[in-house]
């Protein structure tokens, strides 16, 4: 797997596949990710979009993104190793 580290890719499409990102910004990007031979660490991601194969277990893709957190005032996602861990207030449920 080939390591790429500390690149700021902006208005760009990205294959993950084959590569381990670390310490990477990705603004306005569209991330494409037909396997699971990828890899990305202290990787933060500002107004980007996945596209995911959807034959790929959506229970390893989620446990890979989990160590980033999604920032609803900035609409960014941010891993935890830069910003720590916030809760959210989620809105209360109303049955009808």
């Amino acid at each position: 797997m080939k390591v790429i580290e500390n690149e700021h890719f902006s208005n760009e499409t990205i294959a993950f596949d084959g590569f381990h990102f670390i310490g990477c910004t990705f603004t306005n990007c569209v991330i494409i990710i037909t396997t699971l031979n990828f890899d990305f660490n202290r990787c933060s991601f500002y107004d980007s979009a996945l596209h995911v194969n959807p034959k790929l277990p959506v229970f390893e893709i989620s446990h890979r993104l989990s160590q980033s957190a999604y920032d609803s005032d900035t609409t960014c996602f941010r891993d935890d190793y830069k910003y720590p861990r916030t809760t959210v207030e989620l809105p209360a449920a109303t049955l009808h």
